[in-house]
């Protein structure tokens, strides 16, 4: 077995996890239209409605190679974890305010960088 296989699957998971906790959520933020999406023109709702389940299908498809080539050697999976973890990183940097949002987009931080890591172990080994 290589050295990233167990983690990457894991990691995987997790992301299989969170894609469709954040589907969830983001079905839920949005179909409170209202709520959400009242201060926005048309195109800016859709770009957000569109955006937001991208980024869930994402996440999902990336858990889904993750655990199909966990035991092969890929660069497809190294490179979704590089496309996971950039846009997380690009929050980070730009999330400013309460310290308690900031612990937590830090947070969120450890699952892409998990995936990426066990990536990169599975794929040099």
């Amino acid at each position: 077995m290589r050295s990233g296989t167990k983690m990457l699957r894991i990691a995987s998971l997790l992301q299989i996890i969170f894609g469709l906790g954040y589907f969830l959520l983001a079905r839920f933020l949005l179909g409170e239209g209202e709520v959400v999406l009242g201060d926005m023109s048309g195109e800016d709702a859709l770009m957000t409605v569109l955006i937001s389940y991208g980024g869930c299908a994402f996440q999902v498809l990336a858990g889904l190679l993750g655990l199909a080539l966990s035991n092969k050697k890929s660069v497809i999976t190294v490179l979704f974890g590089i496309l996971l973890f950039i846009p997380v990183l690009a929050n980070f940097l730009k999330t400013e305010g309460n310290i308690a949002v900031i612990v937590v987009t830090a947070v969120t931080l450890v699952f892409p960088y998990l995936y990426l890591h066990a990536a990169w172990k599975n794929f040099k080994a």
